[in-house]
């Protein structure tokens, strides 16, 4: 029986839930059927790792790339899959090989089935014997490449090259979770951050436009579309600001920070309604501020809900390297009217809770945010 590709997707962290693994496996696997979605392939569960057969070689192709922006996988290969006997491991081996560009090449080879008449050393010396009889050289000793070789009681399975995954959790496996959506650099990498823990992220973006559709048609979707490449289908809620620019006019140098507990207040109240346990911001200590140690802990006056800063030790270098590698950071720096750009005259760096509290009382700051959600629209991000 001649050798066919398939594509071998491993778990990594998944496996080491305990009791609690097939519940992470089960919604991975959900996710990756969404991630393959307009995709030609079958799906098998293999013990501790996901088979895929697609249908062509330009699904495989598709498959892999959407393959890269899974949460919740450690590592993946194209492998040709055969017979568990050494004449069909050889012709897999051969056109394993054929792909090759760089040598030598390290044969490494696994049985987690012990009850054959050929042992791995057996494996690897057949392997070896074939590279050179077509002038390849096969060392542990400065190699460029690799063929792996990794026998089942049912199949072989024979490889040169593993991608690494993102790793992490599946998302939705640690439930959902608020994120507060900006113009800026930093709030799509702590929304990437938080999805890598396996939270279900619902965007809430508080804008500075007239009305909720011409937030819809800015860039904020363009991020969003960014974003879809690792969850598909995610929730994002508009909220105007204009109410609350117009409460703040006489809270001074305070108008920052009571931007973030407006924001806050807003995204506890969203998380109610869509049964979150947690809020994301992409705020960084002492990178503005607004997030000096005392705004940071002003803000948050009356919120019951954890509020998570993924991005709290990084600096802008690394949030931006981070930006870059997960395809926001172009969107990112457009220009955009971004109600996180205010810029107060002389703000405060130093705030206390009481002191934020009596700004809250004196601006209608909680009927603020009522009537600021009832003019919000929920929307779905288009994704791509």
């Amino acid at each position: 029986m001649p050798s066919e590709k398939v594509i071998i997707v491993h778990f990594g962290e998944l496996w080491l839930r305990g009791r609690n693994r097939g519940s992470y496996i089960k919604i991975l696997k959900k996710r990756m059927i969404e991630q393959l979605e307009g995709e030609a392939f079958r799906l098998e569960s293999l013990y501790d790792r996901f088979l895929i057969r697609p249908d062509s070689e330009e699904s495989l192709e598709g498959i892999k790339s959407r393959l890269s922006s899974l949460f919740g996988i450690s590592t993946f290969e194209v492998s040709y899959e055969t017979e568990p006997n050494l004449e069909s491991i050889k012709e897999a081996a051969g056109r394993a090989m054929d792909e090759l560009a760089d040598f030598p090449v390290r044969i490494n080879s696994h049985r987690s089935h012990k009850g054959f008449d050929f042992t791995s050393i057996d494996i690897i010396k057949e392997i070896v014997a074939l590279a050179e009889s077509r002038g390849i050289d096969a060392s542990n000793h400065g190699y460029k490449s690799n063929i792996y070789v990794s026998v089942t009681k049912e199949k072989a399975y024979i490889t040169n090259k593993k991608e690494r995954g993102l790793g992490g959790l599946p998302v939705g496996s640690s439930g959902k979770g608020v994120v507060l959506l900006s113009g800026g650099i930093d709030s799509p990498v702590a929304a990437w951050y938080a999805m890598k823990r396996g939270v279900d992220p619902i965007y809430v973006h508080v804008h500075a436009f007239s009305n909720n559709k011409d937030a819809y048609d800015s860039k904020i979707l363009n991020i969003l579309d960014i974003l879809s490449k690792y969850r598909k289908n995610s929730i994002v809620y508009l909220v105007p600001s204009h109410l609350f620019q117009m409460a703040a006019l006489k809270s001074g140098r305070y108008e920052l920070v009571l931007l973030k507990s407006f924001m806050l207040g807003a995204a506890e109240k969203i998380a109610d309604k869509e049964n979150a346990e947690l809020i994301f911001t992409g705020e960084s200590l002492g990178q503005v501020a607004s997030q000096t140690a005392s705004n940071l802990r002003s803000e948050q006056l009356g919120i019951k809900l954890p509020v998570l800063r993924p991005l709290v030790g990084f600096d802008k270098e690394e949030i931006i390297k981070i930006a870059r590698a997960i395809g926001t950071y172009e969107e990112s720096v457009k220009e955009y009217k971004d109600v996180c750009s205010i810029n107060s005259r002389n703000p405060k760096t130093h705030t206390s809770p009481e002191k934020l509290k009596e700004v809250i009382k004196s601006t209608g700051m909680r009927k603020i945010i009522s009537q600021s959600l009832k003019i919000s629209s929920r929307e779905s991000a288009r994704g791509k």
